[in-house]
């Protein structure tokens, strides 16, 4: 053996070595999410068993509660529901969400969607999906509790004009729109899982050298696993990106992609 392929050895193994404990690391994070609490009632029959599910599968769970959800519930019911910990509404918003790989909606209210929809931040609820929004951490939300063709509602007495109803289902269009994940709460549990990125390889191939870094709008096929770094987002041109699911994003790319107007879709 050389000294320039002992050296090339070397260096593979120290990447190799660092490239698990990168790809450790990130999912350690994508398994930590914000609990966004707000006051509907509507599908939090199903919360107790998204939380335990969650749980199980090795996630930490911050919880926060909405003005109107202090009002609404009780210890006991929140016991019940499976929030031991709560932060305090006085709680910086970005200390809140650091470390954290998402944040968790299990019960979106008609005035929160509607709200973040239309840009309006005068509440916990309001400001925490905006600020998450703003720092690019995906955000899966139960539309049980703000959707208008829910049965259950219409089952209580919710007889307003069919203008109403376009307006309600167009702010839930507005927060699919933003990138939001909207679905039932029944799912949540699954869509937060589905959501975690498997482990992949780090951004170099085996042979040591580094990944090709593909233009803005084409698409990385997933023959191309990797951790997708800062490094390789300034790099980007504005436009569309779009990578493969496997692919690991990091927040400092994904920061960078955001001052690029570079538009991430990963399929």
């Amino acid at each position: 053996m050389t000294r320039e392929q002992l050296e090339a050895s070397i260096a593979e193994a120290i990447i190799g070595c660092l490239a698990d404990r990168v790809v450790a690391a990130m999912q350690a994070r994508q398994k930590r999410a914000v609990v966004l609490m707000t006051g509907t009632d509507l599908g939090l029959d199903h919360i107790p068993q998204a939380l335990g599910c969650l749980r199980e599968n090795g996630w930490t769970l911050r919880f926060a509660l909405s003005l109107q959800a202090r009002r609404h519930f009780g210890a006991g019911q929140l016991l019940a529901l499976g929030i031991d910990v709560v932060a305090d509404t006085a709680t910086d918003l970005d200390v809140l969400l650091d470390g954290c790989g998402s944040l968790l909606v299990p019960a979106l209210t008609m005035t929160t969607a509607a709200k973040v929809a239309c840009g309006i931040r005068d509440s916990l609820a309001s400001r925490l999906m905006a600020r998450a929004l703003e720092r690019g951490l995906p955000i899966i939300a139960a539309f049980d509790g703000c959707c208008p063709d829910n049965p259950e509602r219409q089952a209580r007495g919710f007889l307003v004009a069919d203008a109403y109803k376009a307006r309600l289902r167009a702010n839930l269009q507005a927060l699919r729109d933003y990138g939001v994940r909207l679905v039932p709460a029944r799912k949540l549990a699954v869509a937060a899982q589905r959501a975690i990125t498997p482990a992949t390889a780090i951004g170099t191939q085996a042979t040591g050298g580094v990944a090709a870094m593909p233009a803005a709008g084409v698409a990385v096929g997933a023959g191309d696993r990797r951790i997708f770094s800062r490094n390789d987002a300034v790099q980007c041109q504005p436009g569309e990106l779009r990578l493969g699911r496997e692919v690991l994003v990091t927040p400092l790319a994904a920061d960078e992609l955001r001052i690029r107007n570079v538009r991430l879709i990963q399929t």
